[in-house]
């Protein structure tokens, strides 16, 4: 291979080599990222995509509660307890994540 190769390889991607654009945004439950899960906020109407691959709609008063049971669920069939329950594994489950807001005043938790 010569270094022209790698050089055209990037600028000319091949198309098997591309992965899946994401679907929606992360979803966060008391402050913890949840795994292979996105969200997309269709205001009434709030739809969860797990594994970009199957997604389901909830009303909006029901979307936290089926997030978190959701959240509870994978994480079970993962061999965690819960999907907040604090462990020292190399595989860790929903880790933990911070919120942060950017004002004019500076940055800040949100």
């Amino acid at each position: 291979m010569t270094q022209d190769n790698v050089t055209r390889l990037h600028k000319d991607p091949v198309p098997d080599m591309i992965g899946p654009k994401p679907i929606g945004n992360s979803v966060i439950v008391e402050g913890h990222r949840i795994p292979n899960m996105t969200m997309i906020d269709r205001g009434d109407i709030v739809e969860f995509v797990i594994d970009n691959r199957m997604g389901f709609e909830f009303p909006r008063e029901c979307a936290y509660t089926a997030a978190c049971f959701a959240a509870t669920a994978m994480a079970v069939g993962a061999g965690h307890p819960h999907f907040k329950y604090p462990h020292k594994s190399n595989q860790a489950y929903a880790s933990q994540c911070v919120g942060i807001e950017i004002t004019d005043d500076g940055i800040k938790p949100a």
